[in-house]
């Protein structure tokens, strides 16, 4: 595989496309910017992360000391993806304090991240299908909206360097040295499953390819597959200890020491098959599946409860409740329409023009087109078993749809001109086909139909944040027992600590959580005291807190909403504008002797 140098003019001319796509975006996200309002709770909590850290809390320590206190629970995001914030949080807080360190941070970290994602991808088209079609792929990103929903500003959680790291392996399959090419593709998975274990599957995806390269024979191609999993294995090892230290980590969400040893386990199996000449090809396919079951039994050997997956051990009421309504994690099908069309259409669209260029042999680059046909139409099967994929699905189809759209354009002015006025809505409808559909179903509901509602989700903003919770920041620092999709928020908004947050680590506190919320007040009461909160929070125009009044309709929810406490709480007036939000003072239970009335939570 040969290919020319790019120019410094090409590089250039692809972080100008950057400048320009990151302007829009930054127009358009600007009042969530200026009001930091976090595009989902995860990005509110690594900011939380990145704070501890900052503030002296240990490297290894993941612990969130805030979230049912006094133990606290853990997390299993990676140290990996706060190190940019930490990094240029502490450069700027000299200089402009911490809020807008924090803003400024958490703004340009995914904009830098969508800049790598836009030159891997650049530099996979410009390998694939020419410069011009490189060009294409940054206007493509424009409307790439499954993936740029990721990138966007404020969204700095993991899944824009999931993104990255998938396409800086993919790029690296196609360098111009095999054996160099499967290393730093197995640096950049190494990376990812760092970050995030889901991309277990892709990294499987990447091995098969160079499985089907070593079937093709040569020596290169023999040694790729190698190359790939003996650097895999030791940068994992390496990125363990450096990130989690020396610890037994029997998690199934996280590189864990099993997993390790399966990847060595792998490696040393595909080298000794390596060594092995004149193998005919059914023999080696034997083989190879040998070492791969292998694999697998060690690790289930050494983590049997990972067989069942790493949500396995939730409780029923967690599950349903919670975990069943993240549509980001449920299968494309589960989306309403215009979401899944979107998460879909594009990638296959992408599929589709990838299978055409390689049916042609489109600059003689029917192999290397094969296999990325191949990585795309694995990361579709992906995606749409778990719909949150379709990001990295849609990241990868950019390379294709942006020859696609160069080719429509080059291709429109010798079009009749009835075609040639139809190329440019064929493209939008194409690339954005979530946008057409919403429109389609606008146009064609009946004038005072009622909208659709999302209340079948646990999610939603409510309270107004980030506003109205950020009245509670100058009050004393208290456990509040609140809807667990709004603690994210108030950890950073407020000094106070919550009693879970969405995050299936902390499922024991979320149990707790809508068992209090749902139960009658007396047994509620007995919950709220166990976990030590001093005040509850309500908010009635959250989500979570409409799905507890459907459960229960004579609950604790159900009451407070109704503004009929029970007798162990009382209403606190808040300053300002709090919008929805109501605060409770948990009343300190009556003592022998002593009156029971204590001092407000504020004068």
């Amino acid at each position: 595989m040969t290919e020319p140098t790019a120019p410094a003019v090409f590089w250039r001319r692809i972080v100008l496309a950057w400048l320009g796509v990151a302007l829009i975006m930054l127009v358009r996200n600007w009042a969530a910017i200026a009001a930091v309002r976090f595009p989902d709770p995860d990005d509110a909590l690594r900011l939380v992360q990145v704070r501890d850290l900052l503030d002296g809390q240990g490297w290894f320590d993941l612990r969130q000391y805030r979230i049912d206190p006094p133990v606290g629970t853990p997390t299993h995001w990676s140290r990996l993806v706060d190190l940019p914030l930490a990094l240029l949080i502490a450069a700027l807080r000299p200089l402009l304090g911490q809020p807008v360190a924090e803003q400024v941070a958490a703004t340009l970290v995914p904009l830098l991240t969508l800049l790598c994602a836009m030159l891997l991808t650049a530099r996979i088209a410009r390998r694939l299908f020419g410069e011009r079609a490189a060009y294409g792929a940054c206007v493509v990103w424009i409307m790439a909206l499954a993936a740029m929903v990721q990138l966007q500003p404020l969204r700095i959680d993991h899944h824009g360097w999931q993104i990255v790291s998938q396409l800086a392996a993919l790029a690296a399959l196609f360098d111009r040295d095999a054996r160099r090419g499967a290393r730093l593709a197995a640096l950049a998975l190494a990376i990812g499953l760092s970050i995030s274990l889901e991309l277990l599957p892709f990294a499987a995806l990447t091995a098969g390819v160079l499985g089907l390269r070593w079937l093709r024979g040569g020596a290169p191609r023999r040694d790729a597959l190698v190359q790939l999993l003996l650097v895999l294995a030791g940068a994992s090892c390496v990125l363990f200890v450096a990130t989690r230290g020396l610890v037994a980590d029997s998690h199934c969400d996280t590189v864990s020491p099993a997993l390790l040893a399966a990847f060595l386990l792998a490696a040393l199996l595909t080298g000794a098959i390596a060594r092995i000449r004149q193998l005919g090809w059914p023999v080696l396919v034997g083989l190879l599946v040998l070492a791969a079951g292998l694999t697998g039994a060690l690790y289930l050997a050494l983590a049997p409860q990972c067989l069942a997956g790493p949500f396995a051990e939730l409780d029923p009421l967690v599950r349903t409740f919670w975990y069943d309504n993240v549509l980001e994690g449920l299968p494309v099908w589960r989306q309403d329409l215009s979401t899944m069309v979107q998460m879909i259409i594009p990638p296959l669209i992408g599929l589709a023009v990838t299978l055409w260029a390689w049916a042609r042999d489109l600059g003689g680059q029917r192999e290397a087109l094969g296999e990325f046909a191949l990585l795309l139409a694995g990361a579709i099967v992906i995606a749409l078993l778990v719909s949150r994929f379709s990001s990295v699905a849609t990241a990868i189809a950019t390379v294709p749809l942006g020859f696609a759209v160069f080719e429509w354009l080059r291709r429109a002015p010798r079009l009749p001109t009835a075609l040639r006025l139809l190329a440019l809505p064929v493209i939008f409808i194409s690339l954005v086909p979530g946008v057409a559909v919403g429109a389609l179903r606008n146009a064609l509901a009946q004038p005072g139909a009622p909208a659709q509602s999302g209340d079948s989700q646990v999610t939603g903003t409510g309270c107004g944040q980030p506003q109205s919770l950020t009245v509670l920041a100058g009050l004393p620092r208290a456990t509040l027992f609140a809807p667990f999709e709004i603690g994210p928020s108030l950890l950073v908004s407020t000094p106070h600590a919550v009693i879970a947050t969405g995050h299936h680590r902390s499922a024991p506190s979320i149990e707790a959580v809508i068992k209090a919320f749902t139960a009658a007040p007396g047994q509620a009461e007995a919950l709220v005291r166990r976990h030590g909160a001093t005040h509850l929070v309500t908010c009635s125009d959250l989500i979570e807190a409409r799905n507890y009044v459907r459960l229960a309709p004579q609950g604790l929810m159900a009451q407070l909403l109704a503004n009929q406490p029970p007798h162990w709480l009382e209403r606190v007036p808040l300053p300002g504008e709090a919008g929805t939000l109501t605060l409770w003072r948990v009343v300190p239970p009556a003592q022998p002797g002593r009156n029971s009335k204590a001092s407000p939570f504020m004068q």
